[in-house]
């Protein structure tokens, strides 16, 4: 034997290795499996991958239900049966699934246990890792298909999925997909198909599933035939789904009014990027780590394309080509429905098309040189480690963000969502039928989390019960039947105002319309005393009210000094700002009381006292706007 040939067969054997990896079983001749021992720890990698997720999600409202949680469980509330065809009171979509199953089943625990609907939500992270390592594994090692498997973990969006439970209908679309492919990619086309048809029933984003059923087998098999026959399967299936479709839309099930604006190339551009920067850990991110981890992730890109053009690489991407390529296609076309959404957009929407993407980018990478899949996962690691937290208070406006319904945001109507209902239960148990809960002093954009006060329906297993603003001076003879206020700044913002207070303050105000300032300052004073729990803005309305009362005593200076005090106790209001307009335009003062009623009327638009101080001073309006 020459030398030459030594060589050349030492080369063949070197590109024989160098292509296993990915050439992915033969029919009849699979490929010699890894030892158990070896790969199993990557395997259960899984469940260490979850543990940083849940740090960077910490909080105690983790699974609380919220906003359209609320739409689906009054509906099961309300004692209809169950009807998997219904649009189950959201015409939105028809996931019988992720909505009808799964609220049906995990509904009564909920609003009583909401950390089981986190526990389910992370044991389905943790098996749609599983099932992308078995996936990667037949084309990369085992620590290199575990740094791809852990890609939907290590996302910004993967804090919502497992905060939230309405979330769960992305979820489960993403681990049923999964769960169709690696199951072709074995061959088994029962299970396969079944798969992708729940796919589709928990959320229509798993379209994408279907094309590449058929790929994935014909691949697998080498065999057009094979592919053909797994193509007849998965029509039927897309069959069966339209046709669910089609009666769930005799009863009402739709899409959104947006969906039919058609598809517009920069919408998608704009959903491809946001998508991009969402799955990077980017979107939660402060802007001073954005730069900087930015770079970064430039620079292994460019450290990808380098290495890419190694002998060695080009053999493992050349014969990984179909799988990375159609990664890619999976992510680029699971993005299409989100940009007809657009400009409406929410990251966690991307958790079924991210799964190309986590193929595509991450089997990139490691066949380039298996080093940097692990950096791929660092860079993602400390992306997640330092997004936003989950706010400790609830702000009363909400913060800035890409996504309408953020992680920051999800949390923050969580918070006010738990805390009414703890202190509902607590002060009100039962409330009788017909019942009207009221409140004020609501942080801005919280209302959804209510969901239209379909939260008293479940919490109270009533469909008549009401859930309405006081509505401003008219809220003293509307009836009610408890009264809460929120205050933002605080962790539980909802508080109960004591009936006895509630009656003793609208006593004061009918003491104040007919003229009696003594009679109504005293009320005011004694409905202080009755309210058991600190409320700040009640007691701000307390001494505006006393404020008032001073004035029409004649007493200028006691009432500017208790409209301090009410600044003091709950921060600026329309009603602050009308007693300082007051003191200011009695005073002589038509600059400060020109700048009070301007930022009155910032705040309220429609303020009725603003009326009552220009004919208080008829003769000064024209100062006045």
């Amino acid at each position: 034997m020459t030398r030459g040939s030594a060589a050349r067969r030492r080369k063949a054997r070197s590109r024989a290795k160098d292509t296993a990896t990915f050439a992915g079983p033969r029919p009849g001749n699979p490929p010699p499996a890894e030892r158990t021992h070896a790969t199993r720890p990557w395997a259960l990698a899984g469940a260490v991958a979850l543990l940083p997720l849940l740090w960077a999600s910490r909080g105690p409202t983790l699974g609380v239900a919220v906003a359209d949680d609320y739409v689906f469980l009054s509906h099961l509330a309300s004692g209809q049966p169950l009807d998997l065809f219904a649009p189950m009171a959201f015409y939105r979509y028809w996931r019988p699934v992720s909505r009808q199953l799964y609220y049906f089943l995990m509904g009564p625990w909920l609003v009583r246990a909401p950390w089981m609907a986190t526990l389910f939500a992370a044991a389905l992270l943790v098996a749609l890792y599983a099932l992308l390592f078995r996936i990667a594994r037949r084309f990369l090692p085992a620590p290199s298909a575990a740094a791809l498997a852990c890609f939907p973990l290590l996302a910004e969006p993967a804090r919502v999925l497992l905060a939230w439970p309405s979330a769960t209908q992305h979820l489960l679309g993403a681990v049923f997909a999964a769960l169709a492919v690696e199951r072709a990619a074995a061959g088994r086309l029962v299970l396969s198909t079944t798969a992708a048809l729940l796919a589709l029933l928990s959320n229509e984003a798993a379209f994408v599933v279907l094309p590449a059923l058929p790929l994935v087998a014909g691949f697998r098999a080498r065999s057009k035939r094979e592919a053909l026959r797994w193509g007849v399967a998965t029509l039927a299936v897309a069959a069966l789904w339209v046709a669910g479709y089609a009666v769930a839309r005799l009863q009402g099930t739709g899409f959104p009014a947006s969906a039919g604006a058609g598809l517009r190339p920069q919408a998608y551009l704009a959903v491809l990027a946001q998508s991009l920067v969402a799955q990077m850990g980017w979107e939660g991110l402060a802007t001073a780590w954005q730069v900087p981890l930015v770079a970064l992730a430039g620079l292994l890109i460019v450290a990808g394309v380098v290495c890419s053009f190694t002998s060695a690489a080009r053999r493992r991407l050349a014969g990984a080509a179909p799988v990375l390529l159609g990664g890619l296609a999976w992510f680029a076309t699971g993005l299409v429905p989100l940009a007809f959404l657009h400009p409406d957009w929410n990251s966690w929407r991307t958790a079924v098309a991210a799964l190309g993407l986590a193929v595509a980018l991450g089997g990139w990478l490691a066949l380039a040189a298996p080093p940097l899949a692990a950096a791929l996962v660092a860079l993602r690691l400390v992306a997640l480690l330092l997004a936003h937290p989950a706010p400790a208070v609830v702000s009363e406006r909400p913060g800035p963000s890409a996504s309408s319904l953020s992680f920051e945001r999800i949390v923050r109507l969580q918070r006010l969502v738990h805390s009414t209902h703890e202190t509902m239960m607590t002060h009100v148990p039962r409330l009788p039928r017909g019942g009207i809960v009221r409140y004020w002093n609501l942080p801005q954009l919280a209302e959804m989390g209510f969901a239209n006060g379909r939260v008293l329906w479940v919490w109270y297993g009533d469909s008549t019960l009401v859930w309405t603003a006081f509505g401003g001076e008219g809220g003293f003879s509307a009836p009610r039947s408890a009264m809460i206020e929120f205050n933002s700044e605080r962790p539980w913002p909802a508080t109960f105002i004591e009936p006895r207070a509630m009656e003793l303050y609208d006593a004061a105000w009918q003491s104040l319309a007919r003229g009696n300032a003594s009679a109504a300052e005293s009320l005011a004073m004694e409905s202080q005393r009755a309210q058991s729990s600190e409320a700040p803005a009640f007691s701000g309305l307390l001494a505006l009210t006393r404020a008032r009362a001073a004035f029409v005593r004649g007493e200028v200076d006691r009432a500017d000094s208790l409209a301090e005090v009410c600044l003091r106790i709950a921060g600026p209001s329309p009603g602050y700002w009308v007693a300082v307009a007051y003191v200011a335009a009695h005073r002589g003062d038509f600059a400060r009381a020109n700048a009070a009623v301007r930022e009155c009327l910032e705040l309220d638009p429609g303020n009725q006292n603003v009326r009552w101080l220009r004919r208080s001073y008829a003769g000064l309006a024209s100062q006045l706007p």
